[in-house]
């Protein structure tokens, strides 16, 4: 098994933070799991992206070929990305807030979860936990990884202070998907 996930927003967004938890989150899951970054210019505001490998092997290639799910932030990720790969066996979850316009993947990905995560996490207090809560939604709709690792791996990542808002971001990422899979 090899899963690969590409995470694209803009530096600000926690992108890379997110690609460092889902990777300790796939390992203590007993996972392989490899991650690389990317940055813009900027670096904040300017492009990133996180690519993660995820396997019941050794990872003998870091970076993604072929995405089975791309977790992306913002409209500039979108447009910039949507050209670059094959997105037919990929599932995207799309942060809705952000992103208005989705031409350049509808009907050519496997399937879209369009969620309105930024507002989400504004609701929670702090529009910082997007990317925690777009973790959260890619654990129930993938199952790879579970909520209670990601809130374990959340732990050795980010500052104490923080720990309770992110953990609630997972929570709430993994109650939105659960929802939106009933449909």
């Amino acid at each position: 098994m090899r899963i690969e996930v590409i995470i694209s927003g803009f530096g600000g967004q926690g992108v890379v933070v997110a690609g460092a938890v889902l990777t300790q989150a796939a390992v203590l899951g007993n996972y392989y799991a490899s991650s690389t970054y990317t940055y813009g210019p900027e670096a904040r505001l300017g492009s990133t992206r996180s690519e993660v490998v995820i396997s019941d092997e050794e990872v003998d290639y870091p970076k993604v070929l072929n995405p089975d799910y791309w977790i992306v932030m913002n409209q500039h990720s979108l447009n910039t990305l949507a050209p670059r790969y094959q997105f037919g066996k990929t599932v995207v979850i799309a942060d809705s807030t952000m992103i208005r316009f989705f031409d350049p993947i509808e009907n050519k990905v496997k399937i879209l979860y369009k969620v309105p995560a930024t507002d989400e996490a504004e609701k929670l207090g702090d529009r910082l936990v997007t990317n925690m809560l777009m973790l959260g939604i890619f654990s129930a709709i993938s199952g790879i990884v579970s909520p209670e690792n990601l809130k374990e791996a959340i732990k050795s990542t980010v500052r104490p202070q923080f720990f309770e808002i992110n953990s609630k971001a997972v929570e709430r990422g993994f109650e939105i998907a659960r929802l939106l899979m009933r449909q």
